[in-house]
């Protein structure tokens, strides 16, 4: 198995990669595919596509944001693969942190299926190393009151700050280079106020 950039697949392997993502995510999570491929798409392939990971820089900070993660058959290892691929591939290009929201698996109103595969998804990525941050209130735009989600970071070099110690700048990052939102916007001082940032 071997992670490559979307962009050195045929149209056949694109399709077959988008029925992933498409088979990965509910339509209200999903970006239109075009949109995804203007960012860091990468393919887990073995004799065919596996499992899709689209990234974005978080500004000058040398951290990623994962705006996407999925494979295609679950319950084979590949969410394991794709993740050291991308890992080794992230920290070969100088990142130190990977960043990532994940829906929460507390949200009100959710079913217990839904909460299952929720705390199973986080759970997936503690496994892996990734860290669930203490961040409160935190709402992409995206997002509403009624449907928060929650922050996970995974730091891969030593000499970078836990990302506990990182909570503020973690956010804001977040906030500003994946979302284009100002550190003066009422959602995200509502969001580091909560998180006692």
């Amino acid at each position: 198995m071997k992670l490559v950039p979307a962009s050195s697949l045929t149209s056949g392997e694109l399709t077959q990669v988008q029925q992933i993502y498409f088979d990965g995510f509910e339509p209200h999570l999903r970006a239109s595919f075009g949109n995804l491929l203007a960012d860091t798409a990468l393919v887990l392939m073995d004799s065919r596509p596996l499992g899709l990971a689209v990234l974005r820089p978080l500004g000058d900070t040398g951290w990623v944001y994962l705006r996407y993660f999925t494979v295609g058959e679950k319950g084979r290892g590949l969410g394991e693969q794709l993740w050291t691929h991308l890992r080794v591939a992230m920290t070969g290009a100088g990142y130190t942190r990977i960043v990532y929201d994940v829906e929460d698996p507390a949200q009100h109103g959710i079913d217990p299926a839904e909460e299952s595969i929720r705390r199973r998804r986080i759970a997936f990525y503690r496994r892996l190393g990734a860290t669930l941050l203490a961040v409160n209130g935190y709402l992409p735009p995206q997002g509403s009151a009624g449907y928060p989600m929650l922050l996970m970071a995974a730091d891969y070099v030593e000499s970078t700050p836990s990302a506990a110690e990182d909570l503020e700048r973690i956010t804001l990052a977040v906030y500003e280079h994946r979302y284009g939102m100002a550190a003066t916007d009422p959602v995200v001082e509502r969001t580091l106020r909560l998180s006692g940032c």
